[in-house]
């Protein structure tokens, strides 16, 4: 390997570390939330744990439970209720 190429390599190597870091973190925080909604990414996978598609399912997931909770609370399933006035209110943004 020539020493420019090494110069090169290890300019760039502390960012590549710190970009892993951050996807490790965000791959420990979907796992995290799968848990609390019933997905165990580990099993069942479609391609491979971290795949986008296997992951979806975690997406999917919380999707059915933010459903299911406006069906609950008697709300259309996108979360959405005509007001008084006609005009849509998104309970999302209350944190309903």
């Amino acid at each position: 390997m020539s020493a420019e190429l090494q110069r090169a390599l290890r300019a760039v190597e502390h960012a590549v570390y710190e970009e892993n870091a951050r996807g490790g973190e965000a791959r420990a925080l979907v796992m995290e939330i799968g848990r609390l909604v019933g997905v165990d990414l580990a099993k069942d996978m479609i391609d491979h744990t971290w795949s986008p598609l296997n992951m979806r399912r975690v997406v999917n997931a919380v999707d059915a439970m933010r459903r299911q909770n406006a069906m609950l609370r008697g709300l259309p399933p996108d979360g959405f209720a005509p007001s008084p006035l006609g005009e849509r209110i998104d309970f999302r943004e209350r944190g309903w």
